[in-house]
């Protein structure tokens, strides 16, 4: 986690993947100068074959180098791609529904200097509206599906729910070591991550889990700071690709990283208690809606 050699001439490799996302990408690329607070920055965007105008918005950004794929080839290629072949010491993996904050990248690469031992920086997300977007998780276990879908609620508002990052319970302010955080905006250090940070055995979903996971399992810590907040609109390009389905595709990629980094035992108990609680949650909704009539049938 020493030694790192890279040319000082560039602080910043920025990584951006676009999929018919055209307007949401030229906010993101108008806000990132002041973002960055003045470091030098190779900004790459790698367009998946957008049938919108996102390549020709990307083109009239000065100094960004856009890359056109001829086919979508999904989002962990293509990131790799914008990150590939620099030598930044810094790598940034950022969504085009962003739109960082004057000087809000600049404070994720600040705090990923400050602390040698972290290989990957996040901060807080904020819906479009300024509500708190739960972006930080535990890892995939048995322990945590049990906790999650058999214990009441009123038992989840305290110290277990924040042990758990239980939705709702966890304050996303903190500035502290997490297991794992959504990929709309990663601050990755080069010397721990690799010229292809992601895994591309997914399409899409996950890869920021498994890329947190081998961080981990290399010894380096993954870091919230909780203290820098940037809005994210959230699933713009899988909403398109996916649509209704996208849940599915989610917890499939799910259970195919479990089944490869926990076994086939506690997979299939963590897919059956996630079933269970799906369950429960989906009898308590039919339940209020009786007892509220909603569900009566209409009169002739």
């Amino acid at each position: 986690m020493a030694g790192e050699t890279h040319d000082r001439a560039v602080d910043v490799r920025v990584g951006i993947v676009s999929f018919n996302t055209a307007s949401l990408l030229d906010r993101c690329l108008a806000a990132l100068p002041a973002a960055l607070d003045g470091l030098r920055a190779e900004v790459v965007v790698v367009d998946n074959d957008s049938q919108d105008d996102s390549a020709s918005v990307a083109a009239r950004h000065v100094g960004v180098d856009l890359r056109r794929n001829p086919s979508n080839a999904g989002y962990a290629v293509a990131m790799n791609d914008a990150l590939t072949e620099t030598r930044a010491p810094v790598l940034l993996a950022l969504n085009p529904d962003t739109e960082p904050p004057p000087g809000a990248l600049r404070a994720l690469i600040d705090r990923l200097h400050a602390h040698p031992r972290t290989g990957l920086v996040v901060p807080r997300l904020l819906n479009a509206d300024g509500t708190l977007q739960p972006s930080v998780h535990r890892f995939p276990s048995v322990a945590l599906a049990a906790v999650a879908n058999l214990l009441p609620a009123r038992l989840l508002r305290g110290a277990l729910g924040r042990r758990y990052w239980i939705e709702g319970t966890a304050d996303h302010r903190a500035c502290a070591p997490i297991d794992w955080a959504y990929g709309a905006v990663h601050v990755m250090r080069s010397s721990a991550v690799g010229p292809r940070p992601y895994n591309e055995r997914w399409f899409m979903y996950v890869e920021d889990l498994d890329l947190c996971w081998r961080l981990h399992r290399e010894g380096w810590e993954v870091e919230l700071a909780g203290d820098v907040a940037i809005p994210h609109i959230g699933n713009a390009a899988g909403s398109q690709h996916w649509g209704a389905g996208r849940e599915a595709r989610v917890w499939a990629a799910t259970y195919d990283w479990c089944a490869a980094e926990l076994g086939s035992v506690s997979t299939r108990l963590y897919a059956g208690l996630n079933a269970t609680g799906a369950f429960v949650r989906g009898h308590r909704a039919i339940a209020r809606l009786h007892a509220r009539g909603m569900t009566r049938p209409r009169g002739g």
